[in-house]
């Protein structure tokens, strides 16, 4: 979930960023996201409809958006907004990345890294079809708002 009330993506990505200020590994890794509006909206349609529109679903229903975003482009927006550094030219080979997040304090895990860093992405149509509602223009898209929340609590761009 990226926006206001975020505890995880935001900052564990100010963590990783400060601990391996490159991009990581060509920065191609694919992520699923949600905005937390869009998610309140998703609940919110599920909850007020009144033909069980969940009840056909078979498996899991993932409430993000149904577009992936590449970790580059989150950390350039995020740049964009002034929540992280500009990342620096040049790309860190993965294992390099690996080497040193292990070398440098910070409290993301190799595993937590690996999870922002690399193709961890899951369809998600169903639910907003189910729902009945579009999921909106995706969470890129909607960082603005939450910039200054960000940067309040230590998202900032270190000095």
């Amino acid at each position: 979930m990226l926006g206001r009330g975020d505890r995880w993506v935001v900052p564990a990505l100010v963590d990783a960023f400060r601990r391996v200020p490159a991009g990581w590994g060509g920065g191609e890794g694919l992520a699923s996201f949600v905005d937390v509006d869009d998610l309140a909206r998703l609940i919110t349609a599920f909850a007020l409809a009144d033909d069980g529109a969940a009840a056909g679903a078979t498996g899991v229903l993932h409430a993000h958006h149904p577009e992936p975003v590449r970790n580059r482009d989150l950390m350039d927006a995020l740049a964009d907004h002034g929540i992280l550094p500009a990342r620096p030219a040049g790309d860190r080979p993965w294992r390099a990345c690996l080497d040193t997040l292990a070398a440098t304090r910070g409290w993301v895990s190799e595993r937590q890294f690996t999870l922002l860093a690399r193709d961890h992405w899951y369809r998600a149509d169903a639910a907003w079809r189910l729902a009945g509602i579009a999921p909106g223009p995706g969470p890129l898209s909607r960082l603005g708002p939450a910039a200054q929340w960000y940067r309040e609590r230590g998202g900032a761009a270190p000095g």
